[in-house]
């Protein structure tokens, strides 16, 4: 059970987000899946501007594994430096399927980042 279900269930009632799940902790050697955690550092990214950053899993034969998306905005933390531009660093975790993958290090991992809105 959680915590905050005497705490939401007096605010708002009986409604969809204080229903109680029981499910059974996953074991992830027996689905057969690997965990791959990607750390993706994108620099020179302009301040207050949106960016769409892209991360792409390929296995030994090019086809694509997984893939994921965010889309993030960089603030500046001081006005003292105008002129410099930010960076950008997130960690992905994926789940890969065990069927037959090779070696983790065989796999490619491409990213790719872009403004969405570059002339505003």
């Amino acid at each position: 059970m959680s915590k905050d279900i005497k705490s939401c269930a007096g605010s708002c009632g009986s409604c969809d987000l204080c229903s109680i799940i029981n499910a059974d902790p996953a074991d992830m050697e027996k689905n057969g899946a690997r965990l791959l955690t990607v750390r993706i550092k994108v620099r020179n990214v302009c301040f207050d501007k949106k960016v769409a950053v892209a991360c792409i899993i390929y296995d030994s034969c090019h086809r694509i594994l997984a893939f994921r998306g965010f889309i993030t905005i960089v603030c500046r933390d001081n006005e003292c430096n105008k002129s410099e531009c930010g960076t950008i660093e997130r960690k992905i975790v994926f789940v890969l399927p065990d069927d037959d993958l090779c070696d983790p290090l065989e796999l490619d991992v491409r990213t790719a980042a872009n403004y969405i809105y570059p002339c505003e």
